[in-house]
C-alpha cells in the first residue's frame, strides 16, 4: 500500500506550493482532487488538451513523447512531489507528453480555473510555476534531439 503525502510535506517538496503561504496552500488544495492511477494507466496524453495539472502524492510517473518515425522516446521518470501537466493547463498548450503510472500511483489534480484563480493573487507562485515549464520544455526539446 502507498502511503500518501500529507498537505506539511507536499508543501515541502513540491515548488508550486513553496511559493505559496498557508492561506494560499490551503485555498488551493481546497479545489483539489485525489486521483489513482493503476500500473500502466495513462494519466494523460501527448496532444490532448490539458484541463488540470497533477502533483504525484505517492508512486512514479514515467514521461514519454512520439518520435518522428512513430515510436516513443522516455523523457523523465517524475516521484513523490514532483508535478506534471502544468503548461497544458495554465497555457491552454496541448500536452507535450504522455505520462502513465509505472506503479499505483496516487495524484491531486489541480483544475486550470482554480489554479488560475488562487494563482493570480500570488505571481510568485505563477512565475516559479512558468519557470519550472519552460526548463522542462528545454529538457524536453532536448532529449528528442538525442
Amino acid at each position: 500500500m502507498l502511503r500518501l503525502m500529507d498537505v506539511n510535506e507536499l508543501a515541502k517538496v513540491s515548488k508550486i506550493f513553496e511559493a505559496l503561504d498557508a492561506s494560499g496552500r490551503a485555498r488551493l488544495l481546497t479545489f483539489s482532487k485525489r486521483a489513482h492511477a493503476a500500473p500502466g494507466e495513462v494519466i494523460c496524453r501527448e496532444g490532448d488538451p490539458g484541463g488540470e495539472f497533477f502533483v504525484i502524492s505517492a508512486g512514479e510517473v514515467r514521461v514519454s513523447c512520439s518520435t518522428i518515425d512513430g515510436g516513443e522516446k522516455e523523457l523523465a521518470v517524475l516521484h513523490t512531489g514532483q508535478f506534471f501537466g502544468e503548461m497544458a493547463a495554465l497555457n491552454g498548450d496541448k500536452r507535450m507528453a504522455t505520462c502513465t503510472a509505472v506503479a499505483d500511483v496516487e495524484l491531486i489534480a489541480f483544475p486550470t480555473v482554480a489554479v488560475e484563480r488562487v494563482l493570480s493573487e500570488y505571481p510568485a507562485a505563477r512565475a516559479a510555476l512558468n519557470r519550472v515549464g519552460v526548463l522542462r520544455s528545454d529538457a524536453i526539446l532536448n532529449k528528442m534531439m538525442e
